[in-house]
């Protein structure tokens, strides 16, 4: 018995040394790796580099791990990433492979672990970034980063490349995070919109994006013009008329409670919409139970007319929400079909928030079915 196992360690070892040495070799093949990390906009600069440096004329693979993971080829054709199983870090590995075959100049990767340890083996044995990007600290998966903001950015910091350099747009913890970056030898630089940006939803991610693509070589003007027509996530913010004449938002795939308010309270000063009835949608996960009490403290901050609760957890949820929230109304339904989006009528604004799985995607067909894309 003993034989046996000292032989499959053994064998557990060479695969180990070889698997590292082809991510050594697939690594050494691309001029530079941009790893991707944030609570926050992951997903969308990981986009808006990509697209500012093919505008470049770069080479450029991209992986995003948002509501749908996706890549974008050298050929700049997005394809949805099919995965046997649930997700594991070592699928940077097939990444890293598939850039290094497509003759990639720069390969544009989101992080794709949340655990502290995991992003430091991804980061630090996998990938290895020459250029990090971490978009901003909020509250957000506390059970694996930590319970406060000071725990989640040194969680983020686990992909601070030794030696390289790091971007951010959070302004608060650029400090924090700074003091780790040093720690390794590596650069910083703190990117904050100017105030001249064009028209954006995120004007910090656009900044963000721009000086990581300034930082590789690409003249402001050129990426900002490929970042303007940049691919977005399939689920990512949108607006939408519904057929009674009210606007329904997509928030689904924001999930943190600081972003999910200042996302709202933008829009509503963009558009107007103080004066309109609120009625906050939220759909739960259910593995995810620290965000019930998020999404309770997001109905606690806006204070909607009503809250139209699905998914997960919806009993806990509901008494949450008449500690925070006392004058509003909450409604509970099963299934995405009950939702009575077709008696939204123009004096309303249905925000959806919480999370795209499950029922969240079912919300989104009939969404994009019955209603039209709103253009105010």
């Amino acid at each position: 018995m003993a034989v046996i196992a000292a032989a499959l360690l053994a064998v557990i070892l060479v695969f180990l040394a070889l698997e590292q040495r082809r991510a050594l070799q697939d690594r050494a093949k691309l001029e530079h790796v941009v790893h991707v990390n944030g609570i926050r906009g992951k997903s969308t600069v990981t986009r808006l580099i990509d697209a500012g440096l093919r505008a470049g004329g770069q080479k450029v693979f991209c992986k995003t791990t948002g509501t749908v993971p996706m890549t974008i080829g050298t050929d700049g054709v997005a394809r949805p990433l099919v995965r046997r199983g649930r997700a594991n870090i070592k699928e940077q590995l097939k990444i890293l492979r598939q850039a290094a075959r497509e003759g990639a100049q720069v390969l544009v990767l989101e992080c794709m672990a949340v655990d502290p340890a995991l992003q430091k083996v991804a980061q630090h044995r996998m990938v290895r970034a020459d250029v990090g990007v971490i978009t901003n600290v909020r509250l957000d998966h506390t059970e694996e980063m930590g319970g406060t903001l000071e725990e989640i950015c040194d969680s983020l910091s686990n992909t601070i490349p030794k030696d390289g350099w790091m971007f951010t747009a959070d302004q608060a913890f650029y400090p924090r995070l700074s003091r780790s970056a040093a720690g390794i030898g590596c650069r910083t630089q703190l990117a904050l919109p100017s105030g001249t940006e064009p028209d954006f939803d995120f004007p910090e991610n656009l900044a963000l994006a721009l000086a990581v693509c300034c930082h590789l070589g690409v003249e402001e003007a050129v990426a900002l013009e490929g970042m303007l027509h940049y691919q977005r996530d399939p689920y990512a913010l949108s607006l939408h008329r519904l057929p009674g004449g009210g606007v329904f938002v997509n928030g689904m795939s924001i999930n943190d409670p600081q972003s999910t308010q200042m996302v709202f309270q933008r829009l509503a000063g963009k558009y107007g919409w103080a004066e309109k009835e609120l009625i906050l949608l939220i759909n739960n996960r259910p593995d995810r139970g620290y965000r019930t009490e998020h999404m309770a403290m997001v109905a606690g901050g806006l204070q909607p007319a009503q809250v139209w609760l699905l998914g997960a957890s919806q009993l806990t949820m509901a008494r949450i929400i008449r500690r925070r929230a006392p004058r509003t109304e909450i409604r509970r339904f099963s299934r995405a079909s009950e939702l009575p989006l077709d008696r939204v009528f123009p004096e309303s604004v249905v925000f959806a928030v919480g999370n795209v799985a499950g029922p969240g995607h079912e919300v989104m067909k009939r969404v994009r079915e019955e209603a039209e894309e709103y253009v105010p």
